[in-house]
C-alpha cells in the first residue's frame, strides 16, 4: 500500500542521521503526523481510550436538559477549561502537518517555476500559507455568524445575554483552531529555516494574534472577537493575494502586473475602511452595549452540569467598567498601530520609487553625456583628420607648383 501524500519522502535527497537537526527539519511533518496516528490508535484501545480521546474534540460540555420543563436541546454548548490544553496540543500538530503538506506539494512547486530571490521567496511562502488560513477562517466565521443569527439580530447580538453560558460547537472549534495555528508558528520559525531578519517581525504579529484571541476566549467576549477577527482577516486576504499576484507578474512580465496594482489599490481602500469599522464596532460594544449589564467587580460563578458527569463549571463575568475601558483602549491602540505601519509602508515605498526614478534619470543623463562626449570626440577627430588632409593637399600643391616653375626656368 502506497504511503499518503504527506508522508512521501523526496527522491534524490540523502537522509541525515535520525537524531540530527536536519532530520527533524526535513521530516517534521511526518513526525507530527506519526504522533497524531499514535494518539488516534490509543482511542481504540480500551485502557488508553479515556486519555487519548481528550486530545480530539472539545471538552467542558455545559448543555443543560431539564426533563421537567419538557424543553428540547437545540444545540450543544461548551465552556473553556484545563482540558482544552490537550486539544490544543493535538490541533497544533495538525497545523504543523498541514503546513508541511502545503509547503512541499503546493508552494515549493510554484516557487521553482517563479525563480524568485531569497527575500521574495520567503515572502511568497509566508503569503501562501497565511492566505489559505485566512480564507478558511473567513468562510468558517461567516458560516458561524449565519447559523447563530448574527446578521438577523444586528449589532445588539454582540453584547446581549452576556456573560454567555457557553459557546456552540463550531465556535469553540473555531477558537481552538485559531489558537493552535498561531501557536504552531513559533516552531515553524525553526523548522522552515526562516531568515534572521524576518524572525522578529513574525514573532511580533504572531504574539499579538495569540494575545488578542486568548483574551477574547478567556474573558468570554467571543462574539465581538469573532467579528473583529473576520474583518481583519478579510483585509489581510486582499494584501496577501495582491502580493502573490505581484510575484507572479514579475516572473511572467505580462499584463498581470496591472491586476496586482488594482488589487493593491483595493487593499488600500479596504484597509482604511476596515480599521474604521473595527473601531466603531468595538466602541459601540464596550462603551454602550455592555454598559447596560455592567457589574462593579469581576465574578466567577461555579455551577454543576449533569451532562458533563456532574462537572463543576466556572462562568466568569468580566463586564466591569475597568475591563471594558482597558479592552477598548487596547483595541484602539492596535488599530492605530496597524494604521501607522500602513502609512510608513506607503511612505517607504514612495521613497524607493523616487530613488529608482532618480537613479534611472541619472543613468540616462550619464549615458547622454557620454554619447555627447563621444560625438564631440568623433567630430574633433574628423576635424583634425580633415585639417591634416588639407595641410597635406596644400603641401602637395606647393611642391607641384614649385616643381612646375623650376621646369619652366630650365627650358627658358
Amino acid at each position: 500500500m502506497a504511503p499518503p501524500a504527506g508522508l512521501k519522502k523526496k527522491s534524490g535527497v540523502k537522509n541525515p542521521p535520525i537524531f540530527s537537526q536536519e532530520y527533524l527539519i526535513q521530516n517534521h511533518g511526518d513526525i507530527a503526523c506519526g504522533i497524531l496516528m499514535v494518539i488516534a490508535l490509543g482511542t481504540v484501545v480500551h485502557i488508553t481510550s479515556p486519555y487519548c480521546t481528550a486530545f480530539f474534540g472539545p471538552r467542558h460540555n455545559v448543555t443543560t436538559n431539564d426533563p421537567s420543563s419538557g424543553s428540547k436541546i437545540t444545540q450543544m454548548l461548551f465552556n473553556y477549561g484545563y482540558k482544552d490544553l490537550a486539544v490544543l496540543f493535538s490541533y497544533t500538530l495538525v497545523c504543523i502537518t498541514g503546513h508541511a503538506i502545503v509547503q512541499e506539494y503546493v508552494l515549493d512547486k510554484i516557487a521553482k517555476k517563479l525563480h524568485l530571490s531569497k527575500t521574495k521567496n520567503s515572502k511568497f511562502y509566508e503569503s501562501g500559507q497565511l492566505l489559505l488560513f485566512y480564507v478558511i477562517s473567513v468562510l468558517w466565521s461567516l458560516m458561524i455568524m449565519n447559523d447563530e443569527g448574527y446578521f438577523k439580530s444586528g449589532l445588539s447580538y454582540l453584547w446581549i445575554d452576556y456573560p454567555y453560558v457557553g459557546m456552540t460547537l463550531m465556535t469553540k472549534l473555531y477558537f481552538l483552531i485559531q489558537i493552535s495555528y498561531w501557536l504552531h508558528n513559533f516552531p515553524e520559525l525553526y523548522l522552515q529555516k526562516i531568515r534572521k531578519e524576518d524572525i522578529p517581525k513574525r514573532i511580533v504579529y504572531t504574539s499579538l494574534y495569540l494575545i488578542v484571541i486568548l483574551y477574547g476566549y478567556l474573558t468570554r467576549f467571543w462574539r465581538i472577537t469573532l467579528v473583529l477577527l473576520n474583518i481583519h482577516y478579510l483585509i489581510e486576504i486582499f494584501f496577501h493575494c495582491s502580493r502573490m499576484i505581484y510575484f507572479y507578474s514579475n516572473h511572467k512580465q505580462t499584463t498581470t502586473i496591472k491586476h496586482a496594482k488594482h488589487t493593491f489599490t483595493l487593499w488600500n481602500i479596504i484597509f482604511v475602511f476596515g480599521r474604521l469599522i473595527s473601531v466603531v464596532i468595538a466602541w459601540l460594544t464596550f462603551w454602550f452595549g455592555l454598559k447596560t449589564n455592567s457589574i462593579p467587580k469581576i465574578k466567577f460563578a461555579s455551577t454543576t452540569v449533569t451532562s458533563g458527569g456532574n462537572e463543576n463549571v466556572i462562568i466568569s463575568n468580566f463586564n466591569t467598567s475597568t475591563v471594558r475601558m482597558l479592552t477598548l483602549f487596547s483595541m484602539v491602540m492596535i488599530q492605530l498601530w496597524l494604521m501607522w505601519n500602513f502609512i510608513n509602508f506607503h511612505l517607504r515605498r514612495r521613497r524607493e520609487q523616487r530613488a529608482l526614478i532618480q537613479s534611472t534619470t541619472n543613468s540616462s543623463n550619464k549615458s547622454k553625456n557620454k554619447n555627447k562626449n563621444l560625438v564631440k570626440k568623433q567630430v574633433e577627430t574628423t576635424r583634425d583628420e580633415s585639417d591634416d588632409l588639407d595641410a597635406d593637399n596644400r603641401d602637395v600643391k606647393l611642391l607641384s607648383s614649385s616643381t612646375g616653375t623650376g621646369g619652366l626656368k630650365k627650358t627658358s
